[in-house]
């Protein structure tokens, strides 16, 4: 099975028969798609769980990704309803702490090379932990669609999608951030 296969080719490998298909499809978005997780439950934990059930929605029911969409969008749709029904089921939205604690990691701890980046070697550890204040000062609705765009890569029109949204809330969402994000680490840079 070769890498260079689309996720449409490699899904349809995996309708045809083909295990290694949803293999190479795991190991292709697994980061993605358990940081998102991670992110939205603040868990290790139920991220796991959840990360083994939008999978087992594949396996189960190869049928339910229409190959008009985007692979990657129809997967962060069916993770993000995965963690509403755990929310549901739990009588609570989950909140993503800071700092990592034991079983529970911080945006850092999954977000952050073990290598310091540019920003950090030349700013150090003041800057990681501005930009981690900076972002879990934003409405969660707002962090949700930052996430989304700036580290698992889904365009605006793929977020309005996935969060059952106008495209018009998703781009107001993302500028108000980017605003508060600006204005709170001016203020901390100076």
């Amino acid at each position: 099975m070769s890498e260079e296969l689309s996720d449409s080719e490699l899904v349809a490998a995996f309708r045809a028969g083909d295990a290694g298909a949803l293999g190479l499809l795991m190991e292709r978005h697994q980061a993605a798609v358990f940081g998102y997780l991670l992110r939205l439950t603040g868990r290790r934990d139920a991220a796991e769980d959840l990360f083994q059930e939008v999978f087992l929605k594949l396996v189960r029911n190869p049928g339910a990704y229409n190959e008009r969409e985007k692979f990657k969008a129809w997967l962060f749709t069916v993770a993000r309803n995965a963690a509403m029904d755990l929310f549901r089921r739990e009588g609570v939205r989950g909140e993503v702490p800071l700092e990592g604690d034991g079983d529970k990691p911080g945006p850092a701890d999954f977000l952050a090379s073990a290598e310091p980046g540019p920003a950090e070697a030349f700013y150090g550890k003041a800057l990681g932990a501005s930009i981690d204040a900076a972002l879990a000062a934003l409405s969660a609705e707002q962090r949700e669609v930052f996430y989304l765009r700036h580290y698992s890569g889904l365009s605006f029109k793929e977020i309005a999608e996935l969060l059952k949204v106008p495209i018009g809330t998703v781009l107001a969402r993302m500028s108000r951030a980017a605003a508060q994000l600006r204005k709170r680490l001016e203020k901390d840079l100076q």
